[in-house]
């Protein structure tokens, strides 16, 4: 295990290494993808197949184009031949690629996310270590960074590429907001750094009286994600105790005693929670170098479901032209205080665009000047990244920031991804019978046009009747269209 004066050296050598690149461009060398999703056990659960997200992270085995690459990919379960065989199939010589993937398994089905399971597993430690031969060209990339992850490098002897577990707080939802108005980003009425319920109804009832015009709030847990830890309350009844108002949790079985011991435990924010037809939820994806220099990857629509539409079940790229700009535009101010403070790696700043008047004079399908608040900031990959990598990577295109496209060929590219196609007919087929199925309807990618859909999750297929799919075409209608032939073929 490295010492602090070992870990510093190993990180000062990654930033002179990569200066002001991205790990996109990493062109020799050994990447080692951890791709653990270090949350809390209980809140893993609520996720289908949430051991099998993981293999999200396979996208990144498109970078084995790069000839002088080597990479090692670990699992907490066995990826199917038949997925790794898929993955391989977009670079121009699988064969040598393959020699270069080295996948390394714990075959580990139990809850503990993959670095605490890591950790427990020296032998698995050392292989791995060993597979990365030269510490001066490696690199970890991990979904997202705690301490378990820190710790799993430092034992490794291996530097992250990623944010340090000390700046956690700047993607917690009250660190978000916090963020935000010191960039001079716009946020929703409400407050944050709450620690209990008595304290989330204060704020709930001041946000009544500052607008008595607002029907309910949404509270937040500081580090909840994919809108698992949120609850709505309606607020017509403010006279009454808080947690006797119509409530809606967003994740199945949650109830006040469990979610007001979350909040004891990690902090809270509530906002009003807003109901104008028509509002959005878009993504900006923010990429910061080792150097500290920074450029915007993406923009998404974000597909909402669920209670309340709280939920993310997908995305449409790009986010619609009427507020694209506008809403990089908020970001870039987000990532200089982000990229100062110290943050590294890919992360996601949602916003909700929402009709009326307000700050930012657009027009488009909204109509005239919506306004746009900044609502989380996640520093870690998201459900945006790995489509958009998988997009950008199947196509070799580049993403024009000006216009905010994805441009393979000289035309923009549109794309609709989800990771919830759900089917009981899918539990017990195999992956390469849904990879044969897609292709067989003429429905796969195809690398002349650049256009199709591509597969992922295929792990969660056989289990959990559940795969993901990113549909790329060259307009968002016909990647609508496309995205909902795949539904048809795979769902019914």
């Amino acid at each position: 295990m490295t010492s602090d004066a070992e870990w510093a050296k190993l990180q000062q050598a990654l930033t002179r290494r990569i200066g002001p690149r991205a790990v996109s461009d990493l062109e020799q060398g050994t990447i080692v993808v951890i791709p653990s999703i270090t949350f809390p056990v209980v809140e893993l659960d609520k996720i289908i197949g949430a051991q099998r997200y993981e293999e999200r992270t396979l996208f990144l085995a498109l970078l084995l184009a790069r000839p002088g690459l080597e990479m090692v990919f670990v699992t907490s379960l066995p990826v199917d031949p038949a997925i790794v065989d898929y993955y391989l199939r977009f670079l121009p010589d699988a064969d040598d690629a393959r020699s270069r993937l080295h996948l390394v398994t714990l075959d580990d089905r139990s809850s503990p996310a993959l670095s605490e399971k890591l950790l427990s597993r020296p032998e698995v430690l050392a292989r791995v270590r060993a597979l990365a031969a030269d510490p001066a060209e490696a690199c970890v990339v991990t979904f997202n960074v705690t301490p378990l992850e820190v710790e799993v490098c430092r034992r490794l002897g291996l530097p992250l590429y990623g944010p340090d577990p000390a700046l956690a707080r700047l993607g917690s939802k009250s660190g978000a907001r916090q963020v935000a108005r010191q960039a001079g980003v716009a946020v929703l009425d409400g407050a944050e750094d709450l620690f209990s319920i008595g304290e989330v109804g204060d704020a709930a009832r001041a946000i009544r009286a500052r607008r008595p015009e607002a029907e309910a709030v949404v509270v937040k847990l500081n580090h909840g994600f994919s809108g698992q830890g949120s609850v709505m309350v309606d607020l017509a009844g403010a006279e009454v105790p808080f947690t006797d108002a119509p409530t809606l949790f967003c994740a199945p079985g949650e109830s006040w005693p469990g979610y007001s011991a979350k909040v004891a435990a990690e902090g809270a924010i509530v906002e009003e929670l807003v109901r104008v037809p028509g509002t959005v939820s878009p993504s900006v994806q923010i990429h910061v170098s080792p150097s500290g220099s920074f450029e915007v990857v993406s923009t998404h629509d974000q597909l909402l479901g669920g209670p309340g539409n709280q939920v993310y079940v997908g995305c449409r790229f790009p986010a619609h032209a009427s507020y694209r700009l506008a809403i990089q535009e908020d970001a870039v101010k987000v990532a200089e205080i982000l990229a100062a403070a110290g943050v590294v790696g890919s992360f996601g700043i949602d916003f909700l665009v929402v009709p009326g008047a307000g700050v930012t004079p657009l027009r488009g399908p909204l109509g005239p000047r919506p306004r746009i608040y900044l609502t989380e900031i996640n520093l870690r990959m998201g459900g945006t990244t790995h489509p958009f990598w998988m997009a950008r990577l199947a196509t070799g295109g580049a993403y024009d920031v000006a216009g905010g496209a994805l441009v393979a060929g000289g035309t923009a590219k549109a794309y609709v991804a989800t990771d919830n196609f759900k089917s009981p007919s899918l539990v017990g087929r195999s992956p390469a019978s849904v990879i044969a199925a897609v292709d067989d309807a003429g429905l796969g990618f195809d690398p002349v046009s650049a256009t199709g859909a591509t597969l992922h999750l295929l792990g969660a297929v056989p289990d959990h009747g559940k795969v993901g799919a990113t549909c790329i075409a060259d307009s968002p209608a016909a990647a609508e269209a496309l995205y909902q032939r795949v539904a048809a073929l795979l769902v019914g």
